[in-house]
């Protein structure tokens, strides 16, 4: 991301911003919170991470919108600067906690997430929104994931029954809060999903 619009949270709380749109990110993952760094890595650069006793790799993909802001760590009593840590040089930001998966279907992976989570997709492009289960639009967050705990393993992308995906393409800036929590789905492609939210289109 070029930069931080007031628009879209506050400039001087630097670590709450993901910055790099459509390269790759790492999280990893202590007790109840997700550590995401908010920085562009490499592949190599994730396998190799020195982790903290205690910790564990949960993933690394390739973000998809254009920007991202964190407008606070989750569990956190009001809006603020994330707090942050340094790992193998490396500096995370406590942005997720995961809450109980729901049941397992075939490719695919859904469990709520509580964040506070604000995502931005320039106008000029087309995206895949999906429209799940519960009649909710939900935005493209991550393309080619690779989890520790799950089998994405980039086999084509399958929809349970009534799941479709459509292109929405986009004349306008399109900023969007996530509700928190936020249901998330990750399928076997390495896609991720999540909302739900209403786009109206």
């Amino acid at each position: 991301m070029e930069t931080r619009s007031p628009g879209l949270g506050n400039p001087d709380w630097t670590d709450n911003w993901t910055t790099g749109g459509h390269v790759l990110h790492m999280e990893i993952m202590s007790g109840r919170y997700v550590w995401l760094a908010q920085g562009a890595c490499s592949v190599e650069q994730y396998e190799r991470l020195a982790l903290p006793e205690g910790f564990m790799r949960t993933g690394i993909g390739r973000a998809v919108a254009d920007a991202a802001y964190f407008a606070r760590s989750p569990d956190a009593d009001a809006d603020g600067p994330v707090e942050t840590m340094e790992v193998d040089g490396v500096r995370f930001a406590r942005v997720a906690r995961p809450g109980r998966p729901e049941p397992p279907r075939e490719g695919l992976f859904v469990l709520p997430v509580h964040k506070h989570h604000r995502v931005l997709y320039r106008a000029g492009r087309t995206i895949e929104v999906l429209r799940a289960d519960d009649g909710g639009d939900y935005l493209p967050l991550v393309a080619g994931a690779r989890m520790a705990a799950s089998d994405m393993d980039g086999r084509p992308r399958v929809l349970p029954d009534g799941w479709v995906v459509r292109e929405v393409a986009l004349d306008a800036d399109l900023v969007v809060d996530l509700p928190c929590p936020t249901r998330v789905t990750f399928f076997t492609s390495g896609d991720s999903f999540q909302g739900p939210v209403r786009l109206g289109r």
